[in-house]
Parts: structure tokens; sequence; C-alpha cells
């Protein structure tokens, strides 16, 4: 193989198989990062935040290294995992500028991420428009947690719900979603009142 773009395909699908893989995974995508190929150093730095065995310091500064170039480069993606590392990491405010600029930049699946990032930072009203917003438009996840949070037969919840059904065909709506206890626990006084 001789192509960063191959480099990178098989580098991702080793990734997720685990660590018989890893080894091959990281030469891999190494090398497409180093050929220049930039979803590799989203992909990469997805990697060594997340499946790498040996995660430390050294490859959590290695990931914020790459995501900052891949941003840098207008990497698509790379706004959305780098806000939320820096989520992860407490910056609060960091996180926030990413997320809101990908979201500027069209990246419509950062709304739900965005959205618990304002709710921890206590904006539960920017967090629940966001929601709403994403299920409206046919986002999974966000649906179930804005049906969570509404009065079940509420004219919101039909609103919503014929939205999200409007924008989404049977097969692409997820049948589940797990939502730990106590998670999306959002003030009262930031959702529609009927």
């Amino acid at each position: 193989m001789d192509d960063p773009e191959r480099w990178f395909r098989r580098g991702d699908e080793l990734a997720d198989e685990g660590a018989a893989a890893e080894a091959e995974a990281l030469a891999l995508l190494n090398a497409a990062v180093a050929a220049g190929y930039g979803p590799a150093r989203v992909r990469l730095a997805e990697f060594l935040l997340h499946q790498y065995s040996r995660a430390d310091a050294a490859s959590h500064a290695e990931a914020l290294r790459l995501l900052g170039e891949a941003v840098a480069a207008d990497v698509p993606g790379a706004r959305h995992m780098l806000g939320v590392t820096l989520w992860d990491d407490g910056v609060l405010d960091g996180a926030e500028d990413l997320l809101r600029a990908a979201l500027a930049d069209g990246d419509l699946d950062v709304q739900v991420n965005l959205a618990g990032l304002l709710h921890q930072k206590g904006d539960d009203a920017a967090a629940f428009a966001l929601l709403r917003h994403a299920a409206e438009r046919g986002d999974g996840p966000a649906y179930w947690i804005v049906m969570r949070l509404l009065p079940p037969h509420s004219r919101a919840a039909r609103e919503v719900t014929m939205a999200y059904e409007s924008a989404t065909s049977p097969e692409e709506r997820p049948v589940c979603v797990l939502l730990p206890a106590g998670a999306w626990e959002l003030d009262a006084s930031a959702l529609p009142v009927d």
C-alpha cells in the first residue's frame, strides 16, 4: 500500500479490531499523518485518546497536538473532536468555543455535545434549544433526550415527534438510547410550557 488514504482506511479498520492489530493500526495512521492526509490526524488522535492500550499523558499530549494541527488545517470533524477532548479535560470555555465553531461550520452532529456542555455550565435554556433543534432535524439521541424531558402528551412533545418522524425513516430511528440516571436533568424553567 502506497496511498495515504488507503493507509488511513486500513488503519481505521485495524484500530477498531483492538489489541492484536494495535501496532499495525498505529503504524498505518502515523504513515498517513506523515504523508499529510488530514483526516488521519483526527483518527489517530481519537485512537490515542480512546482505544490505545498504552494511553498515558504523552499520548494524550500527542492527540491534542494532532487535533490542533487538524483544526488549523480545517479538517472536517477536528473542531468537534478537540472540543469534546477539552471538555473531558475540564477546559469548558475552550471546548465551548470549538464546539460552537464546529456548529457554525455546519457540523450538525455537534449539537448534542454542545448541549451537554452548556447544561454543565448551567445554560439549560440554550442546551434544550439545541437538543430540540437536533431532534427536529432527525438526531435520534437528541430526540430521546428531549422526549425524556417533555411531558409525553404535551403540544411540544407532539411537535418534536412530528418533525423527527418527518426527518427520518423508521429504519433510521434508534430503538434505544441509554441515558444514565441523573443525566440531562435540565432546569424545568428552561422547558416549554403548554
